[in-house]
């Protein structure tokens, strides 16, 4: 085999591995990059529906977190949050459950052109703690240094350690 055959054979090889990868990404029918979305309505302190300017609707829900304790008051700061960027919201979506939600991770850009996690920023608050759920966070760590600075300062849920 000359090297023209082993470069085209490398080539074809590579070909079929993207080829492979992306017909199981599009079976998994979960979208791996992010998207800019509107938001349509908080539904709670973890969950919202988002639209995208061609009508496409989903269901996405704020990987990571779990907000069972102080649920209304965590939506009231997911909202603020979704106001930050007039209702704009970037999406990563990590992965879809059972009815059909997309768990993702959840961002907006402040007038500063900041980058804020909402995950990030409703942990920090106290308002929520870090959640395994088998759904795999890509900021997973960023977000439990953010529960370590609200139980540090005694934020929300954490008020009562000692």
């Amino acid at each position: 085999m000359n090297s023209l055959q082993k470069t085209g054979a490398i080539v074809a090889a590579l070909a079929l591995t993207s080829t492979a990868a992306w017909i199981i990404h599009s079976m998994n029918n979960s979208p791996a990059f992010p998207e800019q979305w509107a938001v349509m309505e908080v539904t709670d302190a973890q969950t919202m529906t988002v639209r995208q300017t061609n009508g496409h609707q989903m269901q996405v829900r704020l990987c990571g977190i779990d907000a069972a304790e102080l649920g209304n008051q965590a939506k009231e700061k997911l909202q603020s949050l979704v106001a930050i960027d007039g209702n704009q919201v970037t999406v990563i979506p990590v992965a879809k459950d059972e009815q059909g939600r997309t768990f993702a991770e959840i961002m907006a850009y402040s007038k500063d052109g900041v980058e804020v996690s909402f995950q990030e920023e409703l942990l920090k608050s106290g308002l929520v703690k870090t959640r395994q759920s088998g759904v795999e966070c890509p900021n997973m760590i960023a977000f439990e240094n953010a529960q370590r600075l609200a139980v540090a300062s005694k934020a929300g849920i954490w008020k009562q350690l000692k």
